[in-house]
């Protein structure tokens, strides 16, 4: 994404419609159901113009029309073009994406790890549909074009609004499927005057293609085989998180498997983390599964990623480091090796 110097003097923010919750209605046997985006969708822009402060212009560009849990890596690469495309125009002032909420955890470190640009790019959607009594959608709306419009949020990054609460991309996780405050971040317990005045934020050198690479994650709780990760090796997977317990360890047969794909496929990077909700997966456990024994063989900590961004960022890594690359083994191998060396610096805000 570009870092086109932009003039706020004529607030204009761009809302991407990704369909989702947001713009969906209930049927007569009480399922939510997406409706008709595009009418629900200038519905909500003519509630939003009716209540802006004046001065503050928005439109609306769809980019994608279906229930969010359908998404994945072409619809993550679809994403960061259109926001690329609308950052071009140097009037706009920030953009939001109204998305579900089944994936949007993905769709923002996606964007995040894209975006150079100062302006804000928010992350906004809903936990009750657009003809529920007491849809969140129009709030939750206003919301993020406000913060999009507002210079105080420039240099952020991809923010995610939803239930008045406001959380930078990296970490962030939906934590309640039905709570009006959908989603929680996971990051370092620092006291707010230990915070530097600007977050690093490093972004990604170069364009991920999420669609052309393939990494699995799999859950690997107290007693599992290796029976799933072997498929997924199988499949063609060039990496693999494994979900773990703990901070980050796993069963004893998982753990052996793991050995042996760390001697046989070097060019495979497997990332272990955690089921835990909270905290930081880390090279802390010895033994057989610790962490620190899987470390030592080249498996890289989650740390306060969760399985689904892990996921987006080791594909996002691979994707740019593999740029070029042929399909020889020694390659592969050396790309798997870079990749994981850089993991640390991009999994979480330093």
């Amino acid at each position: 994404m570009n870092s086109a110097e932009t003039s706020t003097d004529v607030p204009h923010v761009v809302i991407c419609t990704t369909g989702g919750t947001i713009t969906a209605s209930t049927a007569t046997d009480g399922a939510v159901v997406a409706g008709d985006s595009d009418a629900v969708t200038e519905a909500m822009l003519d509630e939003l113009r009716a209540v802006l402060p004046g001065g503050v212009r928005v439109s609306a560009r769809p980019v994608l029309d279906g229930d969010s849990s359908t998404f994945g890596p072409a619809e993550w690469d679809l994403l960061v073009a259109a926001v690329t495309d609308v950052l071009a125009d140097p009037s706009v002032t920030g953009v939001v994406i109204s998305h579900g909420t089944d994936s949007l955890e993905e769709s923002a470190i996606a964007l995040d790890l894209h975006h150079s640009d100062p302006r804000p790019v928010a992350l906004t959607g809903a936990q009750l549909p657009a003809d529920h009594p007491e849809a969140d959608g129009p709030a939750n709306l206003l919301d993020a074009v406000l913060l999009a419009a507002d210079p105080v949020s420039r240099g952020l990054g991809v923010l995610v609004v939803l239930g008045r609460a406001i959380l930078q991309a990296r970490g962030v996780r939906k934590w309640h499927t039905t709570d009006p405050v959908a989603f929680a971040r996971n990051s370092p317990e620092q006291p707010v005057e230990d915070l530097p005045p600007e977050l690093e934020r490093p972004v990604l050198d170069g364009r991920a293609r999420f669609a052309d690479v393939r990494v699995d994650v799999v859950a690997c709780p107290p007693g599992s085989d290796a029976a799933a990760l072997r498929a997924c090796v199988d499949a063609g997977a060039r990496g693999l998180v494994l979900e773990g317990s703990g901070s980050g360890n796993l069963p004893p047969l998982v753990a052996d498997a793991v050995a042996e794909l760390t001697d046989d496929r070097p060019d495979i990077v497997v990332v272990a983390g955690t089921r835990v909700p909270r905290g930081e997966a880390t090279a802390t456990y010895g033994g057989r599964g610790g962490g620190a024994e899987l470390a030592s063989r080249g498996v890289v900590p989650a740390g306060y990623l969760r399985s689904g961004q892990a996921r987006v960022l080791l594909a996002a890594l691979l994707s740019v480091a593999e740029a070029g690359v042929t399909a020889s083994d020694d390659e592969r191998a050396a790309t798997a090796t870079a990749v994981r060396r850089q993991w640390s610096r991009y999994h979480l805000y330093s």
